[in-house]
């Protein structure tokens, strides 16, 4: 008696009084898509810096600002707390496709800001003032469509962070007469920092060294403030005085501290 066996390309089988040979027919290929792995998500803090340098306006060395920063974060202790990315002379829409995108969790202005208390026939060249009234409150200055200033005002500018980055933990306003800006922004952000009069340029970047100085330091948004205040004063700054901290109700800016993990 045959058994049922299976050997090489036959199938043999018996069937009452016959011997049935078949050929065995290899099972089909299956194709079975390879997904490519996923990056791990980064669990660094992105600093989205935004510099605009409007046509018509003062032109400020923000590209040097952008690259103190750089440089204070490469040689901190902490560096893979935080990932620099750096969008050059930003539009309403740029600005707002950026935030939804990349999600930042600090959000550095760099460029021009305006008080329309604060009217001026002269700006000085040295400032981050707009010699021109363009609204009742005050704002920051974007490009338009035409390369010229758009002023983006307070309300404006909380409404588009607060729907497109709800990431968002730490804003830096610095820009000339931008407290005014902070106050409404951190109804919708844990900690802002705005100026209240005007920044010279050399100030605003002496800022931005120190700041950052203490948060590749892991030290809370309320000292990291201090410090950069320190750093204007050690240097004989005019503008020590200028920068402001506003928060959240509820948040101590001294208990945030952002690392890697957080």
């Amino acid at each position: 008696m045959i058994d049922n066996t299976l050997t090489h390309d036959f199938d043999i089988r018996v069937k009452g009084d016959s011997v049935i040979y078949r050929k065995h027919s290899p099972s089909p290929k299956v194709r079975v898509p390879c997904r490519r792995a996923r990056r791990p998500r980064s669990t660094r803090n992105l600093i989205l810096f935004l510099a605009t340098n409007s046509g018509g306006t003062n032109q400020l060395a923000l590209d040097r600002e952008c690259a103190a920063i750089e440089s204070e974060l490469r040689m901190s202790p902490n560096r893979e707390d935080f990932e620099l990315c750096s969008k050059w002379a930003v539009s309403v829409d740029e600005m707002a496709r950026h935030l939804m995108q990349l999600q930042p969790t600090i959000i550095h202005f760099s460029g021009h800001g305006i008080c329309s208390e604060r009217v001026r026939s002269r700006p000085s060249s040295r400032d981050r003032d707009v010699g021109i009234a363009a609204c009742s409150n005050g704002g920051i200055y974007l490009k338009n469509e035409h390369g010229g200033p758009q002023i983006v005002p307070a309300r404006a500018l909380t409404m588009m962070i607060r729907s497109a980055a709800a990431s968002a933990r730490v804003v830096v306003l610095n820009a000339c007469y931008s407290d005014a800006q902070a106050c409404e922004l951190c109804t919708a952000v844990d900690c802002v920092v705005g100026m209240a009069g005007v920044i010279h340029d050399d100030d605003a970047r002496s800022f931005s060294v120190g700041f950052y100085r203490a948060r590749g330091n892991r030290r809370s948004v309320g000292n990291a403030l201090d410090h950069a205040v320190a750093t204007l004063a050690a240097k004989q700054l005019a503008d020590e005085h200028v920068p402001r901290l506003r928060t959240r109700d509820g948040v101590d800016a001294r208990q945030v501290v952002l690392t890697s993990a957080t």
